[in-house]
């Protein structure tokens, strides 16, 4: 397998069509075709199964994409230390952040690190477990500053502990049952989650069932904290946030902590990095400019900022 036979079929899967992926690679159609010929011969299986609408990787080919992400991406890594050591900082850093550090820290460690690395390049992801972990595990993830996956330990993954924070039980703030004071009494509505790849969605249930509780009759899944906070808002749908999220958006967005007794888990948020991966110096640099940025108090804080950092124990 050659690498620019690997580019091509992570290329083919990124576009959804040949022409889209010769067009990402600065390629002709017929170069990116032979490519993937070629690597087909190779693992003398059917990669790409090609429809009326684009194409679609097989099975075999889904299987290969995930080592092809990492061996495609390691190489543009090696490439820019390489660049660096010659004095072309030029570069990219992928990053996913966790709603709540995103609206506190992040500005002033982005701030921090295009000071000291104004040519890299960065590209941010919304710091969701669903979103996070595949890209981490695929190499098109550099640092994901948000949740380990609950209960489950993985030798992948490193991690290091950033913020430790109590959760609550969110609804807005004229919902009919926003002073209820069990869980109990919410069983029957409809609950918006993060979904958690790792334990198949399960953990929101386990939540019930360590107080002896049924199940909701209907929880949902989702990606986008913007579309959690338009549901909330506009339905009668209740949520569970970490307390620095609650602090933020209590009052711009007319939520509130249903003070329920029931303890929920404590949420921890940390530095996870790929393990193994070798230490690029912008992926140092960012990490560096967020403990700075963490530990720094003389950087202007809003009070809604102050509210939601009062609210979490920092592990640094």
């Amino acid at each position: 397998m050659k690498i620019h036979q690997l580019r091509a079929l992570v290329a083919i899967a990124d576009a959804g069509s040949v022409r889209g992926a010769a067009r990402l690679l600065n390629s002709s159609p017929a170069a990116v075709t032979q490519n993937l010929q070629c690597l087909e011969e190779t693992v003398r299986m059917q990669l790409v199964a090609r429809t009326s609408s684009g194409v679609t990787l097989t099975e075999c080919g889904q299987t290969l994409l995930i080592h092809a992400r990492l061996v495609v991406g390691q190489m543009t890594r090696a490439h820019q230390a390489i660049d660096a050591m010659r004095g072309d900082p030029r570069g990219r850093l992928s990053i996913a952040v966790t709603a709540w550090v995103a609206m506190t820290f992040l500005p002033e460690t982005v701030a921090r690190f295009r000071a000291q690395m104004p040519d890299t390049q960065l590209e941010i992801f919304e710091g969701l477990l669903a979103i996070a972990n595949p890209r981490l595990r695929d190499g098109s993830l550099d640092i994901y500053i948000g949740r380990q996956t609950p209960g489950v330990a993985s030798a992948e993954f490193a991690y290091r502990p950033l913020f430790s924070s109590s959760r609550a039980v969110v609804a807005r703030q004229d919902h009919p049952r926003a002073e209820s004071r069990s869980l109990t009494e919410l069983l029957d509505l409809d609950w918006l989650v993060a979904l958690d790849p790792e334990t198949e969605g399960q953990v929101p249930y386990r939540m019930f069932a360590q107080y002896d509780l049924a199940a909701p009759r209907s929880i949902h899944f989702l990606h986008s904290l913007t579309v959690a906070i338009a549901l909330l808002k506009g339905t009668d749908m209740i949520s569970i946030f970490p307390w620095p999220l609650v602090e933020l958006c209590a009052a711009h967005d007319g939520l509130c902590a249903v003070p329920v007794r029931e303890q929920l888990d404590d949420s921890t948020v940390g530095i996870i990095t790929r393990t193994g991966q070798p230490s690029d110096t912008a992926s140092r640099c960012f990490i560096d400019c967020l403990l700075d940025t963490i530990r720094d108090e003389s950087w202007a804080r809003t009070p809604e900022i102050l509210r939601a950092t009062h609210s979490v124990e920092i592990l640094v």
